[in-house]
């Protein structure tokens, strides 16, 4: 049985959501359907915490490019955190490091994150 953890908390004006299990075609739906729950409570400023994610196939792909789509069209955006080498090499072989920034920790992401936000709100 596939079971994917997933939590949501909110520092400063972030939303980290942390994916933690195997992240397949039978639990896609599940990231998915938290994803845009989590958007909607705390706003389009999401972080994926992929610190405790173990595998990843095309399915979880399609939900974080899903998932970039819909913040940048609210006016947010996306970062992904502490992925480990196995979900790494995904992500880079598909080339989704050029369209979402990959961070190796989450704090960082959180920076990375707060300054893109003051810039948006800037100009």
């Amino acid at each position: 049985m596939h079971r994917l953890g997933l939590s949501t908390r909110v520092e400063n004006r972030s939303v980290i959501v942390a994916v933690e299990g195997e992240l397949d075609i039978a639990t896609a739906d599940d990231l998915r359907e938290h994803i845009q729950v989590a958007i909607d409570d705390h706003g389009p400023w999401l972080i994926l915490d992929l610190s405790a994610l173990n595998f990843m196939d095309s399915s979880g792909l399609n939900v974080i490019i899903n998932a970039y789509r819909t913040v940048r069209d609210t006016d947010g955006a996306l970062a992904l955190a502490a992925l480990n080498e196995r979900v790494t090499k995904v992500v880079r072989l598909v080339g989704l490091h050029r369209q979402v920034p990959v961070h190796k920790t989450v704090s960082t992401a959180i920076t990375a994150m707060e300054a893109l936000e003051a810039k948006s709100q800037a100009g």
